[in-house]
């Protein structure tokens, strides 16, 4: 994993082939000692886990894709939770026959490259 800070709030972090997303996120977090923020990626994986939070059972059921995906969109944010930060990000992948599959980043292991726009947060967001 590879950072640059652009300004005092913004920073461009690339996770490289073979690393996992969200891993490498939480140790950015850390060294950067970032506690609140927003980001958006794209990239590719070759595995990436997925899950899909079911309101009616209030339970998550969990799909792992094999594979080079294309990683069209990861949304999320970093907030406070139990004094420290968590990520919470959704992603959109997409198979070489073109069918997209979306739900909650459980992990994704990059096969090409991984580009995250990350924007500190002022503010804090609630202790959830």
């Amino acid at each position: 994993m590879k950072f640059r800070k652009i300004d005092s709030q913004s920073y461009v972090v690339s996770i490289e082939p073979g690393e996992k997303v969200i891993e490498q996120l939480n140790l950015f977090l850390e060294k950067e000692r970032v506690t609140n923020a927003s980001f958006i990626a794209i990239g590719a994986a070759d595995e990436c886990e997925l899950a899909h939070f079911s309101v009616a059972t209030k339970k998550y059921t969990n799909m792992v894709f094999k594979g080079q995906h294309e990683i069209a969109n990861i949304t999320g944010n970093i907030f406070l939770c139990d004094g420290k930060p968590v990520v919470h990000a959704h992603i959109t992948i997409g198979d070489d026959t073109f069918n997209a599959h979306a739900g909650h980043l459980v992990e994704a292991r990059v096969c090409g490259a991984c580009e995250i726009l990350l924007k500190k947060i002022g503010l804090k967001l609630l202790d959830l």
